[in-house]
């Protein structure tokens, strides 16, 4: 027992050693504030939606209309974040960032807001981040020695996700109290305040970009890259399936949450926080029995449980069970993409590394397609038949891929 007390105590400290440097601890700490008021604003953003709509494809085109732009312009900010410095961008992001979000604040308590008003500005807003994910992923590396990448991955995710549970718990109590206005105005106060948090941030300067400045090329040499590298690929294109067949799953809790579970907005905030809570459980397995295994192995099973999950969860009508396989589910998850960033960070060239996470992290635009096909699916066989096919399918897509690509007798 004495053994097992040291191994957890030695797995605590690791994970949280990054914090160590001053840089790294800041901006865990800015992205943290950002995630919690984004997940608080999603819960009540999406219970209005549904309120005003009624209908399972609206949710579908919000989230449409959320992801697009990211799935649009993703790649440019792959070339900008390898181009410009990326901690700069950043900051700039979440200063624009908020502006709609202070917009729906002046329509929500005008009493004007219509669902075409959400419409237009989740679009706007995920126009302006659609650089955030490729910058911040690539920032890690400058905030961190090289041995502590790892672990600096795992723990920009944990803090994700600690997001992931704290935030919608905590909205669907805040809009019993204060209402959806009020979680719109903590969501914009929080982008504000992370923004001035990144201001103290020091990186060393980086090399003005040396390349030639052409888009279609720089983006050619990002896809090259990725096409020689099997692993690389495969993980990318498990992500696009995920994405597109389970990953908007949660934009249609709303709908278990009123229609077949019979919980109201805490309810609601449970079954949006359970994910959350088991990519932290996952992360930490990570941290203790992922070095152990091989990679092509972990990409391999975590594809699997998320979907396999979800099934279970649209055959569940109690409300513990579900949210337990919500957990699982939120686990498999978490590990997929946390195992496929480490890979890009660790294997690819500095000078490429914008471009292929920006590959990567179109996956989030995919979820453009992804709402709109779980909510046709949602429509013509109800929520629990709908998602319960595209899990489906996500598992048949994502086997045969890594077959064809990293099967056995494949090169990696």
């Amino acid at each position: 027992m004495g053994l097992d007390i040291r191994l957890r105590e030695g797995v605590f400290i690791r994970v949280f050693r990054p914090l160590q440097h001053r840089n790294y601890a800041l901006f865990w700490s800015c992205d943290l504030l950002a995630s919690v008021g984004h997940f608080i604003e999603e819960v009540a953003l999406y219970w209005i939606a549904y309120e005003i709509t009624g209908s399972a494809i609206a949710l579908g085109v919000l989230g449409l209309c959320e992801a697009t732009p990211r799935l649009a312009f993703g790649l440019v900010g792959g070339v900008l974040a390898d181009r410009y410095d990326r901690l700069r961008l950043l900051i700039l992001i979440q200063f624009f960032s908020s502006i709609p979000v202070f917009v729906l604040v002046l329509l929500y308590f005008g009493g004007v807001l219509e669902f075409w008003h959400i419409l237009v500005l989740e679009f706007f807003f995920g126009l302006i981040r659609s650089v955030n994910p490729t910058a911040s992923q690539s920032l890690l590396n400058e905030l961190v020695p090289s041995g502590q990448l790892m672990d600096a991955v795992a723990l920009y995710t944990i803090g994700f996700n600690v997001a992931r549970v704290v935030g919608p718990s905590i909205g669907g109590i805040l809009i019993l109290w204060i209402g959806a206005g009020g979680c719109f105005v903590l969501y914009g106060a929080s982008l504000l305040l992370s923004a001035l948090e990144m201001l103290f941030i020091q990186v060393p300067e980086r090399e003005p970009w040396a390349g030639e400045q052409n888009l279609l090329r720089e983006l050619q040499e990002g896809f090259r890259y990725i096409k020689g590298a099997p692993v690389i690929l495969a993980s990318i294109g498990a992500a696009y399936v995920l994405s597109i067949f389970v990953g908007t799953y949660q934009r249609f809790l709303p709908v278990f949450a009123k229609e077949i579970l019979h919980v109201g907005p805490e309810g609601l905030g449970f079954l949006m926080a359970a994910p959350g809570l088991g990519a932290i459980a996952s992360l930490m397995f990570l941290s203790t029995a992922g070095e152990r295994w091989k990679k092509e192995t972990l990409l391999r099973v975590t594809t699997t449980v998320a979907p396999l999950f979800l099934v279970l969860f649209c055959l569940s009508r109690n409300f513990f069970l579900s949210v337990a396989l919500l957990v699982l589910v939120g686990g498999g998850q978490i590990a997929f993409r946390t195992i496929s960033r480490v890979l890009i960070q660790m294997e690819v060239p500095r000078d490429l590394l914008g471009r292929v996470m920006s590959v990567f992290v179109m996956d989030q635009g995919m979820r453009s397609f992804g709402s709109l096909v779980i909510g046709v699916f949602a429509s013509l066989f109800g929520a629990a038949l709908g998602l319960a096919l595209t899990s489906l399918i996500s598992l048949s897509l994502t086997s045969a891929l890594f077959y064809r690509l990293i099967g056995p007798g494949r090169k990696r």
